[in-house]
């Protein structure tokens, strides 16, 4: 049954994955967020699947034509934020299986070899919660005016500030944070999160890896004025063309956030493509700055009763990713509003 939907679905539409993080089982724990990462074990099981069941296919490709003639699905993957295990990890896997592959980028944290503003975040308030000072880092956040929705519950949740601090634009989200490291102590993380330009470069060269921006510091446009949407959206891309030669077209909108306005001003920078964090299968009617993705952790992965660790589910894999098409619809993602 599940063969004869995958049958079906191929004709009408492609799917892109989304992933952040690939890492060794004993690295997943590192990671400020491991909702972000799968293990490598379940990444190869993931490839082995794709490579069995899907016709794995560059981004530009699927946008152009999703639909199947073959009976297999089209699947093109995706990497977010540009990590550096992309190089580490991802790119060997994605040699030995001759899979392409869009990395979507953050150009000034490549520049910068500064850490991703909610992974700053997340070290200050583990720090803060470790040394006792989480009530006073909550009184400052608030003296910044954050957290004017907060209830007893959300007071004292990560999560909550977290999103409350995505809201921020940028230049004050990164003030902020500067203030608040200085002011608790916070060491810069020492060790390189994101790929090099040279790493990039060697990727792409194989002809296996394309490139697209994030925009340059993982900004949320919605937060942005529509000059400042602009600004981060054309200095990565010339940041990205002076370091790889390559002509950016797509970009995915950092913490899945867009509206029509954003859409409007990313249009009007020449970019033709907007990957979303609406979950859903690519059609020929699938608006081109709304393109809808799966987010790959939640569905490839479920906890093993005997070992009690996650692990690759394929069945679960296959159906997940046909639900995302039932639930989308076989018009794909032309009935999907954007949102923040």
């Amino acid at each position: 049954m599940v063969a004869a939907m995958r049958r079906a679905a191929a004709r009408f539409g492609g799917a892109i994955l989304r992933l952040n993080r690939v890492l060794p089982r004993d690295e997943r724990s590192l990671c400020f967020d491991p909702s972000l990462a799968v293990s490598e074990t379940t990444f190869v099981s993931l490839l082995e699947l794709l490579a069995a069941e899907y016709e794995v296919v560059p981004l530009p490709d699927l946008l152009a034509r999703p639909g199947s003639r073959e009976g297999r699905p089209r699947v093109a993957l995706t990497f977010d934020d540009g990590w550096e295990d992309t190089y580490r990890i991802v790119f060997p896997h994605l040699i030995t299986w001759r899979m392409p592959a869009t990395l979507f980028v953050c150009s000034s944290l490549i520049d910068d070899g500064q850490a991703l503003p909610e992974e700053r975040f997340s070290r200050l308030w583990n720090q803060a919660t470790a040394r006792g000072g989480l009530d006073d880092l909550i009184v400052d956040l608030s003296h910044w005016g954050l957290g004017r929705s907060a209830t007893q519950e959300t007071r004292r949740q990560k999560r909550y500030w977290t999103q409350e601090l995505k809201e921020m634009p940028l230049t004050g989200r990164l003030l902020l944070l500067g203030y608040l490291e200085q002011q608790y102590e916070i060491a810069r993380v020492p060790t390189r999160r994101f790929v090099t330009w040279r790493e990039l470069n060697v990727m792409v060269q194989t002809g296996l890896v394309q490139v697209g921006t994030h925009t340059a510091g993982h900004a949320t446009l919605t937060a942005e004025s529509d000059r400042d949407i602009r600004q981060e959206l054309e200095d990565s891309r010339h940041s990205i063309w002076s370091h790889t030669g390559l002509r950016v077209e797509a970009v995915s909108y950092p913490n899945g956030a867009f509206d029509r306005r954003v859409m409007d001003v990313v249009r009007s920078t020449g970019l033709r493509f907007g990957m979303t964090g609406i979950r859903g299968w690519v059609t020929r009617r699938t608006p081109p700055l709304a393109v809808p993705r799966i987010a790959v952790r939640s569905a490839v992965e479920s906890m093993s009763a005997a070992r009690g660790e996650m692990e690759f589910a394929s069945g679960r894999t296959a159906i997940y990713f046909l639900k995302s098409w039932v639930s989308a619809g076989t018009s794909g993602a032309e009935q999907s509003t954007p949102r923040a």
